[in-house]
């Protein structure tokens, strides 16, 4: 499981911002662009969850590994 705080510091890296906070989610959305990303409110996520979105927001498997790596170690 990855800390939601380095997730969120990715997210940043990658331009997103955050936009609102919903029920149990808070929506963080590309700068410029109309992708959003919903990050759960808990303090650890999954690494599925992680690796699908970053995925979606356009990063290749071996930067995601890599990430998943250092988040890890």
């Amino acid at each position: 499981m990855i800390s939601r705080q380095q997730y969120i510091n990715k997210l940043r890296e990658l331009d997103y911002t955050f936009k609102r906070q919903a029920k149990r989610v808070d929506l963080w959305r590309k700068r410029g662009g109309t992708h959003y990303i919903a990050v759960p409110q808990t303090d650890r996520l999954e690494d599925e969850f992680v690796t699908s979105s970053l995925r979606q927001a356009g990063r290749s498997p071996e930067e995601i590994h890599a990430f998943l790596a250092a988040c890890k170690s």
